[in-house]
């Protein structure tokens, strides 16, 4: 008999769906090596987490599961956690390599979805894509005529005559570069863990953040969110931004200070923002943010496509497996798990 394992789903995208799990169960009944006994149960806190994983091999989450330390010493049989997408800042990575649990994911599947999203966003914010088609809704035409002067509501410089800063540049830092660069833009990218050279070689300037800030007519963010990141852009950034500077985020939301970011949007100290992501998640009704005409909003969906979630939700599954078998999956984000297991 082969060995029989527990996998547990608790993301809220895909545990708590009837018919959610049908390609996963389509895979593990593929399986001859290993017998998997595939369940889904969305889990919200600390408390149902440890409750519905206290019987799983593995653990699949998602963003808003928080594997806290308190959670992960309380998964006894639990020997691998594979997170949905890109950023890791839920799991407790020291805790887990100290209790032998391997995390791993699959951080490339969305890397284009999410470069050209942020792209989609700085040429809205440019040519003023969503205000304009607002304005027309309202009546715009009719009072002002087929005269684009009157109906805009600011400039539109052309593009080729700005510069873009790059926080961050990863995988989705150097795919937005490469995207921007037939527009002309001058790009420049800030990154203190990639080198100067690897930065010019993709036709990039290398510059530190204050510098980034001080230039850019626009400002986009692609760095993960770690306790170097959290705040990253505050206050202080936003009004070192020129002042018909535009923001956008396709990253994490807690790397801007939103109530900072609100402030400066609403007294003009800064253009405009388009922002995927934001902290909390969803914003709550009553945030000012959904009333400024400066802002574009879109709900976390840069990563989407149905062929990156295709991917991540196999990959993300596959990952897993090669653990449980004893296998080295494609990424280890806690290394020094090696240190306690044994995988090939």
């Amino acid at each position: 008999m082969p060995p029989r394992y527990t996998v547990l789903v608790t993301s809220d995208r895909y545990g708590n769906e009837t018919d959610g799990l049908t390609m996963e169960r389509e895979i593990v009944a593929g399986l001859d090596d290993i017998e998997i006994d595939l369940r889904g149960m969305v889990c919200a806190t600390e408390e149902e987490l440890i409750a519905a994983g206290a019987n799983a091999d593995a653990l699949l989450v998602s963003t808003r599961e928080a594997v806290t330390r308190r959670v992960l010493e309380n998964l006894p049989r639990t020997k691998v956690i594979s997170r949905y997408g890109v950023g890791l800042d839920n799991v407790d990575l020291d805790a887990a390599a100290d209790h032998g649990i391997v995390v791993t994911h699959y951080p490339g599947y969305c890397t284009s979805e999410v470069a050209d999203h942020a792209m989609a966003l700085m040429l809205a914010l440019n040519r003023r894509i969503v205000e304009l088609d607002r304005d027309l809704r309202e009546g715009a035409w009719t009072r002002h005529g087929a005269s684009t002067g009157t109906i805009l509501r600011g400039p539109v410089p052309p593009l080729r005559e700005l510069t873009l800063g790059l926080i961050g540049f990863g995988r989705i830092g150097k795919a937005v570069a490469a995207r921007a660069t037939p527009f002309g833009l001058r790009i420049l990218a800030a990154d203190p863990y990639v080198s100067p050279d690897d930065i010019a070689s993709a036709g990039a300037e290398p510059v530190t953040l204050d510098a980034l800030l001080d230039r850019a007519d626009i400002v986009s963010i692609h760095c993960p969110l770690t306790p170097e990141t959290r705040g990253l852009i505050g206050a202080e950034q936003l009004r070192r931004m020129k002042p018909g500077a535009v923001l956008v985020n396709t990253a994490r939301g807690p790397i801007i200070d939103l109530a900072a970011a609100t402030a400066v949007l609403q007294a003009g100290e800064l253009a405009a923002a388009a922002l995927d992501v934001v902290d909390p998640e969803p914003l709550p009704a009553e945030s000012p943010l959904y009333r400024l005409p400066n802002v574009i909003l879109t709900p976390h969906a840069a990563y989407y496509s149905e062929r990156s979630v295709e991917t991540v939700r196999v990959e993300t599954l596959k990952a897993a497996l090669a653990v449980l078998k004893g296998k080295r999956p494609g990424t280890v984000a806690n290394p020094a798990v090696l240190n306690r297991v044994s995988l090939v």
